[in-house]
């Protein structure tokens, strides 16, 4: 599996798009986490969300920022607020905004959500339009990307782990994320996903990539929680990750 660097960094800022399927916790919480991105271990970024849930709703803020000399070579960045409501069986988002720059795209977007509809409030950037970049008023279901890094990157029940199959729509392109089920039967699992491409993405984008593919995982918590640990991937550097710090 070989990606290209933008297609590293990309993959970073959409887990952007991961979310889980199972049930959210029903009591209040509040997160405070901090990830290492790294390169062939060199750490080259750094990945911030702090949150606030309980069983009524949800509001989630993160950054995503490369750290040290890799700012003279390569500038990549991530500012994002989402909120929403809690469902049954996944969050529900209601609105977001993101300030985002994988060193190739550059974003400035609100979302607004309407009986699970997005509504595209602003979308501004300087790069292309894909042929095939899909209506918002047929994204209904979808989530946005930070809804989906909070989805991600929060604790979990064990039996709600590696279970995912979600769409993202970002205010012009739509993605697909899946999780492989877990390898052996332990207490900890170890989950598989892949992150693909479906709509909305130019033609230079897509001969770069469609397909990324991830292994994410767990510590065990007290009560049968999980939280995530590391996120690794391949890009054309080398061996990417997120380490939770």
């Amino acid at each position: 599996m070989r990606q290209t660097g933008d297609g590293a960094v990309r993959l970073v800022l959409v887990l952007v798009i991961l979310g889980f399927a199972g049930p959210p916790p029903v009591h209040a919480a509040e997160m405070t986490a901090s990830y290492a991105m790294k390169i062939r271990g060199f750490t080259v970024g750094v990945a911030r969300l702090s949150s606030n849930a309980d069983t009524r709703g949800y509001a989630v803020t993160g950054l995503i920022e490369n750290t040290g000399l890799t700012r003279v070579f390569r500038h990549f960045s991530y500012h994002g607020a989402a909120q929403g409501n809690i469902g049954a069986a996944r969050l529900l988002p209601q609105h977001y905004q993101e300030n985002a720059d994988t060193g190739r795209r550059v974003t400035d977007a609100e979302l607004a959500y309407d009986k699970g509809v997005p509504e595209v409030v602003r979308y501004n950037s300087p790069n292309p339009v894909g042929q095939d970049t899909p209506d918002p008023a047929t994204q209904g279901g979808t989530i946005d990307p930070l809804t989906a890094i909070y989805s991600l990157l929060r604790d979990v029940p064990r039996d709600t782990a590696c279970k995912l199959d979600v769409m993202i729509f970002d205010g012009r392109r739509r993605s697909r994320i899946f999780m492989i089920p877990a390898t052996g039967s332990g207490a900890i699992p170890r989950c598989n996903g892949v992150y693909e491409r479906l709509q909305g993405f130019t033609a230079k984008e897509l001969s770069r990539n469609t397909r990324f593919d991830f292994v994410l995982d767990y510590s065990r918590l007290s009560n049968d929680m999980l939280r995530v640990e590391s996120i690794v991937f391949d890009s054309s550097y080398g061996t990417a990750a997120l380490v939770r710090r």
